[in-house]
């Protein structure tokens, strides 16, 4: 689903200048496979499609319409292909070529992690060549029980009552987490590409891959117990789901919005949410971000609802989120940020999946848990940070768990302070090197204390 959102997008691009009457048809045709692929089930008492504003049909009707509409999307995809090869619509990743991988790793290598009981390995793309890098360490079953410990520490440092001997060993537990993904796959990845010290000139550039239970493990924040240098001390991280993903996202910054949004930024914040515990630290947040951003619009409280939301995120080109993320292990597709209205109008990550946001470049979720799933779901990569990426913006910042309220903000201020330009506006491209400088920061004044600058990580070109 990701990469067909992807392509798409993508493709549409190409087809509205070479086809205008096609180019509609198929964007009617994709809005209405859209809609009748969504999540049939009433929300809060109400039998309202969301999308489409009209009673929703019984299943058996709405199946019969998805094969219809189906078969014209392969009758209209087949004639676009027939009439216009040069498109290339919607190429299949398997017709990629050698030299089409290696372009992705032109600003730096990517690295798809595999953990596998037929032997782990890294698949390391540079711009010269494809290489393997055997990872013994990475049995599945240690990965598996490595994340079980990981995520127990993290629920006892979150627990309140817990003992100060309590989260000390907590602590030590993290950072064992982190020596041992350094020395069983970050490590002998940068060992490989010849990264091995701190860079005396720019920081160079890698993106990181990992499949299966790795995809919720901070690869970016693995450092050896001993005190060396470890991977936040050599390289800038970033994370993408798939090289498709990575394309996509470089394609969409580089080329001019299909339609023009504001320069200025969105800011929403929920500091009291029903059923949820307090964070007054958003309230605080939201107001240094409209102090230090000129222009930037305030959604606060009861007027963060989810219409307020979606009809202000196409007219502004940042978005920043101060507020809790739910996730739902079981049916990842709900996971959602926590609004005013979440209880009886929940903005999930189906719903932000299906928004279309051409002109959109940087979402900010300074909110918990926006990457996590269930460990039978990790490699579908369905969560919040996907979802906004699917929706339109190339660059998001998420939390692999739970971010502090305070430390948040803190990090939150940092990384747009980098990013002003001091004419108003904000160089998202410098995001992934923003968030870097401001997580060094973090670990230099809280080195003991690895739960609070491990978790949050750049996803996008």
């Amino acid at each position: 689903m990701l990469s067909h959102a992807f392509d798409t997008d993508s493709d549409l691009t190409r087809l509205r200048e070479a086809a205008p009457d096609l180019a509609t048809r198929f964007e009617e045709l994709r809005d209405a496979l859209d809609v009748t692929t969504g999540d049939t089930r009433p929300r809060g008492g109400e039998l309202l499609d969301e999308a489409v504003g009209r009673p929703r049909v019984p299943e058996a009707a709405r199946a019969e319409l998805r094969r219809r509409l189906a078969a014209e999307w392969q009758e209209l995809t087949g004639r676009i292909r027939s009439e216009h090869p040069e498109l290339g619509l919607l190429r299949p990743v398997r017709e990629w070529d050698e030299r089409d991988v290696r372009a992705t790793a032109a600003r730096g290598p990517v690295v798809l992690v595999n953990v596998s009981p037929h032997g782990s390995d890294a698949l390391i793309v540079t711009e010269r060549a494809i290489d393997s890098v055997p990872l013994p360490e990475l049995v599945p079953q240690k990965v598996a029980s490595r994340r079980r410990s990981l995520d127990d520490a993290l629920a006892l440092i979150e627990t309140p009552g817990t003992s100060r001997k309590q989260s000390l060993g907590a602590q030590q537990a993290v950072r064992e987490t982190l020596d041992w993904l350094w020395h069983g796959a970050t490590g002998p990845v940068l060992d490989h590409l010849g990264i091995r010290s701190v860079p005396a000139g720019p920081w160079p550039r890698l993106w990181w891959s990992p499949g299966g239970s790795l995809r919720t493990l901070p690869l970016h924040a693995a450092a050896p117990a001993d005190g060396t240098p470890g991977a936040l001390d050599r390289v800038v991280s970033s994370y993408t789901p798939t090289l498709r993903a990575l394309h996509h996202g470089r394609q969409r910054v580089a080329r001019p919005a299909d339609r023009p949004a504001d320069d200025g930024v969105l800011v929403v914040a929920v500091p009291d949410a029903a059923g949820t515990p307090p964070l007054p630290g958003a309230r605080r947040e939201a107001e240094h971000l409209s102090r230090s951003l000129p222009g930037a619009t305030l959604l606060v409280g009861a007027s963060a609802t989810r219409s307020a939301v979606v009809s202000a995120l196409p007219r502004h080109a940042c978005v920043h989120f101060a507020c809790h993320g739910l996730g739902d292990p079981r049916r990842p597709s709900d996971s959602l940020l926590v609004l005013h209205d979440h209880g009886e109008h929940p903005l999930t990550v189906g719903d932000l999946s299906r928004l279309r946001l051409p002109s959109v470049r940087l979402a900010y979720l300074s909110a918990c848990d926006t990457l996590r799933t269930s460990p039978e779901l990790a490699d579908e990569a369905v969560h919040l940070v996907s979802a906004l990426q699917m929706a339109g913006f190339p660059h998001v910042i998420g939390s692999l768990w739970h971010v502090d309220d305070t430390i948040g903000a803190d990090v939150a201020g940092d990384v747009y302070g980098t990013l002003h330009t001091g004419n108003g506006s904000l160089d998202v491209s410098r995001t992934a090197h923003a968030l870097h400088e401001a997580v060094r920061t973090l670990r230099a004044a809280y080195p003991a204390t690895p739960s609070l600058w491990a978790c949050q990580v750049h996803v996008g070109p």
